[in-house]
């Protein structure tokens, strides 16, 4: 099973706690249970029960909600943009010159053309290096979490007119549900703002992978013009600290010294 699917799955268990505490939260502001810690401890054990419908329906449902909306009308709900809502659209332009985690210019290397500026072009080069390193551990760390605090944010606003309609159904007083309401809203804001910032880390981890990946390759292709440099070995003193001379003699004398 690909790591990708393994996200989901994961993530799908917290989705459908999610959905038993919003149910629990209803069904105390409607009254149908009380504030009652037996209670909700005898409603917890129900839905533990192997033998239960719950969770099989739990499951079920929390399969069609997470459908409901489009990715589109997520990343809306998230990220509060009709146009170039991903992070992905300013990762050269705002997310990695501001994390001081990214060496800009050794992601400058990747990019014989120059850094793209355009949204779409940065999305696109951001999407490709992300190809490469999705499965290191950070990068999909970031990602599993961006994605589960997005469809907590989608669930929150599929369950706002259904528990208005349910309060109106049952006869809930208007200052319980106009508690309920206002909860649910800050509820959505919380979410939403978290994953934004997930969203924005997820970004900001790739570019640092590929930063690395380009620091790695450099240091790598030193070690070997340094494995078959036939220059000399002596130990010379620049700039305040000591280092090994093994440049070309080729030019009469190394580059770093007069050796």
């Amino acid at each position: 099973m690909h790591k990708a699917n393994l996200q989901k799955n994961g993530n799908r268990k917290w989705l459908i706690s999610y959905l038993l505490v919003q149910s629990i939260v209803f069904c105390l502001f409607t009254g149908i249970i009380n504030f009652n810690l037996a209670e909700i401890n005898q409603m917890l054990s129900e839905f533990k029960t192997a033998q239960s419908f719950i969770p099989l329906t739990a499951a079920i449902l929390i399969i069609v909600l997470e459908g409901i909306f489009k990715n589109a009308i997520k990343e809306f709900l998230v990220f509060w943009r009709f146009k170039n809502r991903l992070p992905g659209h300013r990762a050269f332009s705002h997310i990695g010159p501001n994390d001081p985690r990214i060496d800009m210019t050794k992601l400058a290397l990747l990019f014989p053309n120059g850094i793209p500026k355009d949204p779409k072009k940065q999305n696109n080069e951001w999407y490709r290096l992300y190809r490469n390193f999705r499965d290191e551990p950070q990068v999909f760390a970031s990602h599993k979490a961006f994605l589960l605090t997005r469809d907590l944010t989608s669930l929150t606003v599929v369950f706002i007119p259904v528990a208005i309609s349910g309060h109106l159904l049952l006869g809930t007083t208007f200052n319980r549900l106009a508690y309920h309401l206002v909860l649910m809203l800050i509820l959505y804001v919380l979410m939403s703002l978290s994953s934004r910032n997930y969203a924005e880390r997820f970004a900001g981890n790739v570019l640092v992978e590929a930063s690395i990946g380009q620091i790695k390759l450099e240091k790598r292709n030193k070690e070997k013009i340094a494995a078959t440099d036939p220059g000399c070995t002596a130990l010379f003193f620049c700039g305040g600290y000591f280092a090994q001379c093994r440049w070309l003699r080729r030019f009469g004398r190394c580059c770093h010294c007069t050796h």
